[in-house]
């Protein structure tokens, strides 16, 4: 009986169990991962909870029978930075098919968007197959409301199928001002068409170790001059952390690449960096998420294409279908030159950032490359 059902908050010692009901659901549906495939979670949950839970980046809820067995699940990620802490994104819904139909799913979303509102979110959104009826049923009813599609975004059923991705406003949108801040202004105006070879001097290069300086040195020039970044000055990660998270790449070096200048007195000088990475699971691993971005003062340069370039080469031979990235929505700069690099504008997620005291859009791009 659905009375007996229980929602709470995962706790770090439910780790296991949160495993295996992720393990058996996925063996019920088609709508998640394929059976067998390896969780990112699976070598340590009850470490990844605690880490999620003392970050305060997120959170997994359970529904629990009445044996204390977990039947379904919910988890949610914020964003990692002051703009965009309040966009809140349900990573996953998972319900034992048993279950099913009994209103547990919504009580699961009665929790989500409570912790959420709780936490001054602003939004929340999800990815859902375009197949899956009762899914979208349910986040209909819910009050979420499509806004793109993600075109040959999962493979399924043998074939490329697209998803929808959908959102729902906790807040309403702050009142933009009558006049945008000059930077904004500045960064938003078109551009000309960039060239395709580099500036004299400018090398592109991996990302290796002992770059932590000057990546953070970039990183932190990036924030303070590029107004539709993510990240506050502030917010610029430790060089102990950037080299941990340059060591983390993996065995492949080209995801991570810098455009680099000398200096006459400071050494190297970074003045622009794109990553890509391929989605770890099966149905989705044909997708790379592409991200670039150069000083302001670089942009003109053609550093900014032949970094994105050189990821997009690493993502082909990696066996990448499509490419995604992101750009805001009021910066036109950056979604002119998108377009030209043969970007298509897929979603837009309303109001997913606050900057400068402005409710701002995301735009989610996508490429398709040829087989």
């Amino acid at each position: 009986m659905t009375e007996q059902v229980r929602i709470r908050r995962a706790r770090p010692q439910d780790g296991p169990a949160l495993m295996d009901a992720v393990r058996r659901i996925d063996g019920e549906t088609e709508f998640l991962g394929v059976p067998g495939e390896p969780h990112p979670w699976a070598d340590q949950p009850a470490a990844e909870l605690r880490r999620l839970e003392q970050k305060g980046r997120g959170a997994v809820f359970l529904a629990l029978d009445a044996a204390e067995c977990v039947i379904g699940y919910l988890a949610a990620f914020n964003g990692h930075f002051a703009r965009n802490r309040g966009a809140v994104f349900i990573a996953v819904v998972g319900l034992r098919e048993v279950w099913r139909g009994r209103g547990i799913g919504t009580r699961l979303f009665d929790a989500v968007e409570q912790w959420a509102r709780a936490q001054q979110a602003w939004r929340l959104e999800l990815r859902v197959s375009s197949l899956n009826q009762r899914g979208l049923a349910l986040y209909h009813k819910r009050g979420f409301a499509i806004e793109g599609r993600i075109r040959a975004g999962v493979w399924r059923h043998d074939a490329w199928t697209d998803d929808f991705w959908m959102g729902k406003l906790l807040q309403e949108p702050d009142i933009a001002p009558a006049s945008e801040p000059e930077r904004m202004r500045r960064a938003s105006m078109p551009t000309p068409q960039e060239p395709r070879l580099l500036p004299p001097g400018v090398r592109l290069r991996p990302l290796r170790a002992g770059d932590g300086p000057v990546f953070r040195a970039w990183d932190r020039r990036l924030s303070e001059t590029e107004p539709f970044t993510m990240k506050l000055p502030g917010e610029v990660a430790s060089v102990a952390a950037i080299e941990q998270d340059i060591a983390d790449t993996g065995a492949d070096p080209r995801s991570w690449i810098a455009a680099t200048v000398p200096g006459a007195e400071t050494g190297e000088r970074m003045l622009g960096f794109a990553s890509g990475s391929i989605e770890p699971r099966f149905r989705m691993g044909h997708d790379a998420f592409v991200c670039a971005s150069v000083l302001p003062e670089a942009a003109r340069g053609g550093i900014g294409r032949q970094l994105h370039d050189a990821v997009e080469n690493w993502a082909r031979d990696q066996g990448a279908r499509r490419l995604t990235a992101t750009v805001p929505g009021p910066d036109r700069r950056a979604r002119a030159f998108a377009a030209r690099l043969g970007y298509e504008e897929e979603v837009v997620q309303r109001g997913y950032c606050r900057i400068d005291g402005r409710s701002i859009d995301r735009i989610r791009l996508g490429k398709l490359l040829p087989p």
